[in-house]
């Protein structure tokens, strides 16, 4: 297990994102594979997020560093394309975060208008924030409007969820990119959405996109133009041919470097 400590992520930062297959998204089906691709991508990541397992097996094999922030993905019963995949519970605890000393958790919150769950979603939130608070852990909030099955990437459902998990206390959040042209008007929803919260917002990468990285680049540029604190990436870097160079190229917008 990682010896880092609880402590908060350092911004900006570039987040390994590697909690895919224990929700039915099947990335990488042989585990070996997913875990040299993770090997491969995270010296140039300032932190990990991801289930049990892989961050256990990641820390003990030395691919995690003292410097890099670990989170434990907490809740992943919403199976993808499931009867039931709104009704996403814990499948891991605080408690089991800070016994194994990773630095924080990460919770998905899903919002779904039609669907009576969601007031049991933020109860979860709430109980969650207030249990990493007591235990000293820092918490990665994953809130998302939820609609026709998916995740939605409208720029005002992006603010409303991430002011609603702001404002009941979450310390560091995970959003989509909006869905929007590159450039001026992309930025400035990203804008919108970081000055809609006092906290570090971090954007998810989404899925792997084919057809090359420049797609996936010009967002991590929109997304840090408009004020983010870094992104939370995983599929579109672990499934590059080459995951190393991909995190390597992120790393670099993240960090101006």
């Amino acid at each position: 297990m990682t010896a880092a400590g609880a402590r908060a992520l350092a911004v900006p930062a570039l987040v390994l994102a590697a909690d895919h297959r224990a929700r039915g998204v099947m990335t990488i089906e042989r585990y070996a594979d997913l875990l040299r691709a993770l090997r491969d991508a995270l010296p140039h990541c300032d932190g990990i997020l991801a289930t049990a397992q892989p961050l256990t097996d990641l820390a003990e094999g030395g691919a995690v560093g003292p410097d890099q922030a670990t989170y434990l993905s907490i809740n992943r019963t919403g199976l993808s394309g499931a009867a039931f995949e709104l009704d996403d519970r814990l499948v891991a605890t605080v408690a089991r975060a800070a016994a194994d000393g990773w630095n924080g958790v990460k919770l998905m919150t899903r919002i779904d208008f039609g669907d009576e769950r969601g007031a049991e979603a933020l109860e979860l939130l709430g109980r969650v924030l207030e249990e990493a608070r007591s235990s000293g852990l820092d918490a990665l909030i994953e809130p998302v409007v939820w609609r026709d099955g998916r995740m939605s990437r409208m720029e005002d459902d992006i603010v409303l969820a991430a002011v609603i998990a702001h404002d009941m206390g979450a310390p560091l959040l995970k959003v989509p990119v909006p869905d929007l042209p590159a450039g001026g008007q992309r930025i400035d929803a990203v804008e919108r959405v970081v000055a809609s919260v006092g906290v570090p917002v971090l954007f998810l990468g989404g899925p792997h996109r084919h057809g090359g990285p420049e797609p996936v680049l010009e967002e991590v540029r929109d997304a840090m133009a408009g004020g983010a604190a870094g992104l939370a990436m995983g599929r579109a870097i672990y499934q590059e041919p080459s995951p190393g160079e991909m995190a390597r190229r992120v790393a670099a917008i993240v960090h101006g470097t």
